[in-house]
């Protein structure tokens, strides 16, 4: 079972194998989800309309229509769901196509319940996240927050996140999927990796904007790792199950960069205005 305390969520699988959708839908319902299956791509709308589904998963490559064809119409009617796309491609540029066009993750076959249980629990702390964000007060352009190692990040850490990026000048795809799918990425990985979970240890995330972009950096005081070559090392390697923190923050950032001599990561996304005057240039 799932051991969030929040409602697990209602899932909608698009997968035109009858099979593949069976076995998806029996993992999701011995973690205590509840199941929409539709094998028509065609009528992936209406099954979207009829469920109201929290997570989405679906497949990349169906007759009719492909996954990258449904994220915008499936976000559309239902913005506040978490989408997944599902492949048993592993081209590199695939799946940075799928994150791109709006995916919020990738889950590559063949992947494991483990993958599965965990995409679900991440989405049930996303949505709430979205959710809390318009109870999170008033905000400015900066916010630093600090947290002992044994603080596993929750919703209402990410909602605030949220909060500063939506007051700013930043495009609503970073408020409200980049920033927050990379925030909890990295923040969790403090947390697990970073300080082992440990009290006396800590970890922080630091979020500011100005005319130029958004800026976020999430440190931890534990030992810290050579963040490039791992990205280097995962951009060459055949991808399995969901994809990392690390491959979602390089393909959905403008700019990650590494603080030398501290275990820190910066992200940075330009303002729209910003980009486009770069992209003219």
């Amino acid at each position: 079972m799932l051991i969030s305390p929040i409602p697990a969520p209602h899932v909608l699988i698009i997968d035109d194998d009858p099979d593949i959708s069976a076995v998806i839908a029996a993992a999701l319902d011995a973690v205590g989800c509840r199941v929409t299956t539709e094998n028509n791509s065609m009528r992936a709308e209406d099954a979207c309309v009829r469920s109201q589904p929290d997570l989405i998963l679906v497949d990349l490559m169906m007759p009719g229509r492909s996954g990258l064809d449904l994220i915008a119409p499936l976000h559309q009617l239902r913005p506040e769901a978490i989408i997944c796309m599902t492949t048993g491609l592993g081209d590199p540029a695939v799946l940075k196509n799928s994150l791109r066009s709006g995916a919020w993750n990738v889950l590559c076959k063949p992947y494991s319940l483990s993958d599965l249980a965990e995409l679900v629990e991440l989405s049930i702390r996303l949505t709430e996240s979205l959710r809390q964000e318009v109870r999170a007060g008033v905000v400015d352009n900066n916010l630093e927050l600090e947290f002992p190692g044994d603080h596993l990040p929750d919703p209402a850490d990410i909602a605030r996140l949220i909060a500063v990026a939506a007051a700013g000048e930043c495009d609503q795809d970073v408020a409200y999927r980049k920033l927050p799918l990379i925030a909890t990425a990295l923040m969790d990985n403090a947390h697990i990796h970073g300080t082992k979970e440990c009290s006396d240890l800590a970890y922080g995330v630091r979020l500011s904007f100005n005319e130029d972009a958004l800026e976020l950096e999430v440190w931890d005081n534990g030992p810290g790792f050579n963040g490039p070559t791992v990205i280097r090392q995962l951009s060459t390697s055949a991808p399995k199950g969901k994809l990392s923190g690390l491959q979602l923050t390089a393909t959905l950032a403008d700019d990650v960069r590494f603080a030398e001599g501290r275990s820190a990561i910066k992200v940075r996304w330009m303002n729209s205005h910003r980009r486009q005057e770069s992209e003219e240039q």
